[in-house]
């Protein structure tokens, strides 16, 4: 299903929702205002298909969202977004439902959670939908939930773009407030089986390697010399390999290899290199690296996918891997 598809039956599915609100709040114990019962924003069911872009911003954080060639990525990256919580967060404003008015005071937003974003205190969380002219199909400022209020949902203070006017809504409101959030962030998962051996490259170049069997990883007994492996930190390489995840993204860059590096051969004939990347900002602590899949496999195929124009960041634990050192993989034996 591509993207616009989903956009569309998620559309369908809120007009019968919506419907449905309206017909219990149509009972003896809806409250005593005609808002009660309406979407907050109508007319989104019908334009939720027509959704190109989308604009997100709590505290420090901001992102936005684009359709490009039908599937929706981020716009600084260009990488394709998970489509889970921008479905999310379109059924979620289609849906949502008036269930009583609030205040209309700008001075009390805050109490709230309501108040514009930048506010020092009481900021929302913001998200617009736009079409592909431009044009805002829905804009809405969202605030505290309300766990008292019924419905599978439950409540959530907000308030429409350019308002003061503020509602409960039955609804959830909660679009992720950070990058990853935003992103399938697994680009490999293998069994550590799998895993033949790996070379890990220091910042001064010494190649350490070592070899996969059943799931561990040994060190060459060359590189030894009176010293034992430490078994936690050699683990750590094995789950950095079998479950690679990343933190962000951003387009390639033309960023040199700064030196470190890992190399890891799976039994299928796949090999992944990771390389971390020099940084001209010293302002920036980001850890980027640049990953490359080689081999005729299904593995690689599915790889080059995801990685080809990208480069990524990792975890602090694991781009601390490649700080290491044979003194950090190994310890002196016990006399």
């Amino acid at each position: 299903m591509n993207q616009k598809s989903f956009l569309m039956l998620g559309g369908a599915t809120a007009l019968s929702l919506v419907a449905a609100g309206a017909t219990l709040f149509g009972g003896g114990n809806a409250p005593a205002f005609s808002e009660a019962g309406e979407p907050l924003f109508p007319g989104l069911a019908e334009a939720s298909a027509e959704v190109a872009r989308v604009d997100i911003r709590e505290g420090d954080f901001t992102m936005t969202i684009e359709s490009r060639d039908g599937v929706f990525v981020d716009a600084a990256s260009g990488f394709p977004i998970d489509p889970e919580p921008l479905r999310d967060l379109v059924s979620g404003m289609t849906m949502a439902t008036i269930a009583e008015a609030k205040t209309s005071d700008p001075a009390r937003h805050a109490d709230l959670q309501l108040a514009d974003i930048g506010a020092e205190d009481g900021a929302g969380s913001e998200a617009i939908l736009m079409d592909a002219e431009g044009d805002t199909l829905a804009h809405v400022i969202a605030g505290q939930r309300d766990f008292t209020l019924g419905g599978v949902t439950g409540g959530q203070y907000a308030r429409r773009g350019g308002e003061d006017a503020t509602w409960l809504v039955h609804a959830r409101l909660d679009p992720p407030a950070r990058r990853s959030g935003w992103f399938d962030t697994r680009l490999l998962e293998v069994e550590a089986t799998e895993i033949t051996s790996a070379t890990l490259t220091t910042a001064d170049g010494t190649a350490i390697a070592m070899t996969g069997t059943d799931g561990t990883l040994a060190i060459n007994p060359l590189l030894m010399a009176g010293r034992v492996p430490t078994e936690n930190n050699l683990n750590r390489i094995v789950r950095l390999i079998d479950t690679l995840d990343f933190a962000d993204v951003r387009a390639a860059s033309d960023a040199e290899p700064a030196g470190p590096s890992l190399e890891t051969r799976l039994g299928d004939g796949t090999v992944l290199t990771l390389s971390l990347l020099g940084t001209a900002d010293e302002e920036d602590a980001t850890a980027w690296f640049r990953i490359s899949a080689t081999g005729d496999t299904e593995v690689v195929t599915n790889l080059v996918a995801k990685l080809d124009g990208f480069e990524f960041s990792m975890s602090p634990s694991d781009a601390a891997v490649f700080d290491w050192t044979l003194d950090d993989l190994t310890e002196e034996a016990a006399s």
